[in-house]
């Protein structure tokens, strides 16, 4: 089947739609098997665009399947990015309304603040490393829009990479004299630990995770700018979230964050 704009326009409100009603659709590669990755990112900007023109704004990206192992659990050959808006964005202690997600879960993450712009091609790890103001420790809450999560990674490229929102922690570190690969991180919920990992998980350093995404974006004539923030991957297995849940992701010499779900 060829897939017109129109089509990728349609995949796009439809995603829209179930994520402000909370009612999850079959997967778009179920229904149009003939669906590329590069389309499915034409979806997911299709969705920024549109929040964009309705005001909500730009605030930074995320990377998702930064680790091997995910990559080969769902059979793409690379890491895969979203835009993160700023109407998702929580701060330390947030309070998330739980009726507003469909099947959510957590991933504890690495995000880099940036203090100089990155625009690929040629984005070495060295320069993705300078042009860090310093890092925050950060939850992602990703959902998915598809029913029980039965997806692959065209599907949740177009859908964002199940992005919902993040919550970032109050404390910035310099990455002077920190090793991204070697900062530690537990996860806890309920005040117990359900997980531990490090920075060396995503795509073996945080660092080569924003000089991938700097470069992957400029294939879409797009670049990281000054004051975004990216959240590099999970450190961790995704986690699933209950009504009720309070977590806490402690990070080595970056502190900690902090969100309960009501």
């Amino acid at each position: 089947m060829e897939i017109s704009q129109e089509m990728l326009r349609e995949m796009s409100t439809e995603l829209m739609a179930a994520e402000r009603t909370c009612v999850p659709v079959e997967a778009l590669s179920a229904r149009y098997p003939s669906l590329t990755q590069e389309q499915a990112y034409e979806v997911q900007l299709h969705t920024v665009c549109t929040k964009v023109s309705n005001g909500a704004r730009v605030i930074g990206a995320k990377v998702g399947y930064t680790s091997m192992a995910t990559q080969r659990q769902f059979g793409i050959g690379e890491p895969v990015f979203g835009l993160l808006l700023d109407s998702g964005v929580h701060n330390e202690g947030a309070e998330v309304p739980f009726e507003r997600m469909i099947a959510p879960r957590i991933e504890p993450e690495i995000a880099c603040v940036l203090k100089a712009d990155l625009k690929g091609p040629g984005i070495t790890v060295a320069r993705a490393l300078g042009a860090i103001a310093g890092v925050m420790p950060a939850v992602e809450l990703v959902d998915s829009r598809f029913k029980d999560w039965r997806a692959n990674a065209v599907d949740m490229t177009a859908d964002c990479v199940g992005g919902w929102g993040i919550v970032l922690g109050g404390r910035m570190t310099s990455v002077e004299a920190l090793d991204l690969r070697a900062v530690g991180v537990v996860l806890e919920r309920n005040g117990g630990v359900v997980s531990t990992g490090a920075g060396a998980a995503a795509l073996g350093n945080p660092a080569a995770v924003l000089a991938w995404l700097a470069n992957r974006l400029a294939g879409h004539n797009l670049g990281l700018r000054s004051g975004q923030v990216v959240i590099t991957g999970s450190l961790v297995r995704a986690e699933p979230i209950e009504r009720g849940d309070c977590y806490r992701a402690i990070f080595d010499h970056m502190g900690s964050v902090t969100a309960t779900f009501r």
